[in-house]
């Protein structure tokens, strides 16, 4: 112990005779470290911290599938649901849910929430009970059977909304015009599903029982595919056994229901997968980007030992005269290099504790748990792990080389053309090739999502969001029948068209880039087909207005007036994919489907195609347009509906006169998610927007970092071959014969780098493959480009010390040693 306490004090002692060598070090390490810490916290956060929950390891999620549309994680109609969870032995339980949408009133202003419709076992099977009150009951499931229309509050609602009043259990209150009672509060944090929206409260599924329309409910419909299931698996069950069990389950509702279930499966997940399985393989790449930049962090403080070697070959030759032996040395230069590590470690949390609050200001919201972001013992953990490999990494090889000499060898080491001299040399040579190789796999990646991010961002989405203000509008059911929907938003229409400022103004549900989707199937007049067999649309809900407002294109006949309403023939309009599909080489004006509404109030009907309008790319950017279908908002009310206003100034500014104009018609009515069509346009690429700029970051600083290294490797070479270079001088070589020489010599270098890290660069960008869009992974021009931008800089680094060199005196230089 005495010992490693005398090693660690003249390790503190030699850093702080070499302030230079000190800060360069460990800022390049800081650097290196802290980036990877910050990485690290939000993949720790995100993907490595368990869920919330009891076992977390066994609950999954159960996607349902459709081999028909090539769907593999789709929603589960109510009877497929029941129909797993009493035919399945593999789980202990499993319970279904969907999000929603709900208006409170009577307890001070209307205020919209965001609530989850569960089956009653859901918190029993995450195994966290309400802290006030009770659970859901099983009988709570039946329509027949339920008493009350239970609801659990979150605490925040509670909290907010309530004052925390602990006498709340049993209280009623108003959702939607009609009664539920408070059952229960859960506890602080608890969030299901964990996304970005924050859940007010939770409601039995025994509402999707009730309807006032006369319509049958979602959950008597097969066909209505709108649950997701999370079940949990029984002790000792693995997924594969689960999976098998589940594919006899759904096979067998094949055979017994055709019609419906033909095509449909399920596959199952971790619940962990469903939660962040999109974003994993970006925050592996990123990982894997910041790990390059480490290790070139890493091969440059290797290469300052290196150099700085050559200083301390007496320091070294004395001890080693004085009967200190090699591994004695060798720990004595792995301890300054763990002190360094450790250093960089240090300031490395610093850094990472900045740069986990701007990688939370920078990530998309469809990242999930970025609440849980923090430093915490496991990350601090990896950091210290991270300093220990680094500073072993880079500081053995270093430490190997110097205690290897004899002592001969190192009294002779300052003379020219020393074997040690030149085996050093080449090391350093071999560890610029290395970094060389190392920064152009994130260059390359980097380059590959610029560009597709560019070709992205240049794709039209189909209409104009410019100056398109969005506010969406909820009617309960329970006081607004179809009629009174329609009449509704037919007068807030009218009476938004005439404020100041409004140039044009429209409805939809679902909205474009919404994440919201509803997709039916149809038959075309004439065409008869097994009800299996129907194709599919996406399907959207519009009023008078809705295509000019948004600028989508009119390509054929005309768009929706206000005589297209209930007591007028049924019509639909249809986007130019569909137009394609289904009536190629026809004209389809005239043409009559029938939307079979598996989801939606409303019946079927046959629809004369009455208009083709242009492709809106609805899912996203990176999506092509698919058949879409229009119906007029007055043949087919919707109780929710978006209204999209375009105004010749600030759309923000109509967001008071529309919300005075809505409690004109109806003061219990809250106005909300207030945004504009361009913050949706943002949203759907800022997932992609976020992993170009983190990657682009990392790609810089490895550049900046190879750069750096092959500049301090040329320079030192034109110091080491001075007395050389007055010779050749001395012989009549020219200056540009010097700069040849030192320029030639790094080009070899980075040449050597570039093919390796090619070989590199072709095997990892295999991994980027899916968040690449209309460009190849293996894309020639990205590859040959960013080899020429790392020449270019190769270049630029050695320029200095090249003209450094041109400038020897041949005099000064034939003294040199």
């Amino acid at each position: 112990m005495e010992t490693l306490w005398q090693d660690l004090r003249y390790g503190l002692r030699m850093m702080a005779k070499n302030p230079g060598f000190t800060i360069v070090a460990v800022l390049a390490l800081t650097l290196g470290i802290g980036a990877n810490t910050a990485i690290f916290s939000v993949i720790d956060a995100v993907i490595l911290r368990p869920l919330p929950f009891a076992s977390p390891g066994r609950l999954v999620t159960l996607w349902g599938t459709n081999t028909q549309r090539g769907s593999s994680r789709g929603a589960a109609s109510y009877p497929d649901f029941i129909d797993w969870r009493s035919a399945s032995h593999a789980f202990e339980g499993m319970a279904a849910w969907h999000d929603s949408d709900f208006t409170l009133t009577g307890s001070g202003d209307p205020a919209h929430l965001y609530g989850v419709v569960a089956s009653p076992s859901l918190f029993h099977l995450l195994g966290v009970p309400p802290k006030l009150g009770r659970d859901f009951l099983p009988e709570e499931e039946d329509p027949g059977k339920a008493k009350i229309h239970p609801v659990i509050l979150s605490n925040s609602l509670w909290q907010n909304r309530f004052s925390s009043d602990p006498n709340v259990i049993g209280r009623n209150i108003t959702l939607d015009s009609q009664p539920f009672t408070i059952v229960g509060v859960m506890p602080a944090g608890f969030q299901y599903p964990i996304q970005a929206k924050n859940v007010d409260l939770w409601m039995a599924i025994v509402m999707d029982g009730i309807t006032t329309d006369g319509n049958p409910s979602y959950m008597t419909m097969r066909g209505a595919h709108y649950l997701h299931v999370t079940g949990r698996l029984k002790p000792g069950m693995k997924l594969p056994q689960a999976q098998a069990e589940i594919d006899t389950i759904t096979s067998a509702l094949a055979r017994q229901y055709p019609d419906t279930n033909k095509y449909h499966g399920a596959k199952i997940a971790t619940e962990l997968d469903r939660m962040a399985g999109d974003v994993r393989p970006a925050l592996l790449i990123l990982f894997g980007a910041v790990g390059c930049v480490l290790l070139i962090a890493c091969v440059n403080v290797a290469n300052l030992l290196l150099a700085r070697a050559t200083s301390r070959q007496k320091e070294i030759a004395i001890r080693s005269s004085l009967g200190a032996g090699r591994l004695r040395i060798v720990r004595q230069l792995l301890t300054e290099s763990l002190l360094l590590a450790f250093l960089g470690g240090a300031l490395g949390l610093i850094l990472a504790w900045w740069g986990t609050d701007v990688l939370l200001a920078l990530s998309p919201a469809s990242v999930p748990r970025l609440a849980g972001i923090h430093l915490s013992g496991r990350v601090l953990g990896f950091t210290a792990l991270a300093s220990l490999a680094t500073g072993l990494f880079f500081g053995l090889l270093p430490a190997l080389h110097v205690s290897r000499s004899g002592l001969a060898e190192m009294l002779k080491e300052g003379g020219r053309g020393s074997t040690e001299g030149v085996l050093r040399n080449r090391m350093r040579s071999a560890l610029v090739i290395a970094e060389v190789a190392l920064a152009l796999v994130p260059l390359i990646g980097a380059g590959l999502l610029i560009q597709s991010f560019v070709r992205l961002s240049r794709v039209k989405p189909g209409f104009d969001a410019h100056n398109v203000l969005t506010v969406t509008i909820g009617l309960p059911a329970a006081r607004y029948n179809v009629i009174q929907q329609a009449a509704f938003f037919e007068q807030l229409l009218e009476r938004t068209r005439a404020l100041p400022g409004v140039r044009s103004v429209g409805a939809v549900e679902p909205l474009p880039l919404s994440q919201d989707q509803m997709q039916v199937t149809f038959s075309i007049e004439g065409r008869p087909v097994a009800k299996s067999e129907e194709p599919a649309t996406n399907y959207r809900d519009v009023t008078p207005g809705y295509f000019q407002t948004m600028h989508i294109p009119l390509l054929q006949g005309r768009d929706f007036t206000a005589q297209d309403n209930s007591k007028s023939p049924a019509v639909i309009v249809v986007n130019q994919t569909f137009a394609k599909a289904f009536f190629p080489n026809e004209n389809p004006l005239g043409k009559r489907i029938q939307p079979g509404m598996s989801v939606g109030p409303g019946t079927k009907v046959m629809r004369e195609i009455v208009g083709v309008v242009g492709d809106v790319h609805h899912r996203g950017l990176n999506e092509e347009a698919g058949p879409e279908v229009y119906e007029p908002e007055s043949q087919m009310p919707f109780d929710g509906m978006i209204l999209v206003v375009r105004t010749d100034n600030d759309p923000r500014s109509a967001i008071g006169p529309i919300r005075e104009q809505v409690r004109a018609l109806d003061k219990d009515l809250p106005v909300y998610d207030s945004k504009l069509m361009e913050e949706y346009l943002s949203a759907s690429v800022a997932q992609p927007r976020f992993n170009t700029l983190l990657l682009g970051i990392f790609a810089v600083v490895a550049l900046l970092l190879a750069a750096v290294g092959l500049y301090g490797v040329m320079s030192y070479s034109v110091v080491q071959r001075t007395h050389e270079i007055g010779i050749r001088m001395a012989l009549g070589a020219q200056q540009k014969d010097v700069m040849q020489m030192v320029v030639g010599q790094a080009l070899r270098l980075t040449l050597t780098g570039t093919v390796m890290g090619l070989a590199g660069a072709w095997a990892a960008t295999r991994l980027m493959s899916t968040l690449l869009f209309g460009v190849s992974a293996s894309d020639p021009a990205t590859f040959i480009g960013v080899a020429l931008l790392l020449a270019a800089v190769s270049l630029l680094a050695c320029y200095v010390p090249a003209r450094r060199a041109m400038r020897v005196d041949p005099m000064v230089a034939l003294r040199y040693e």
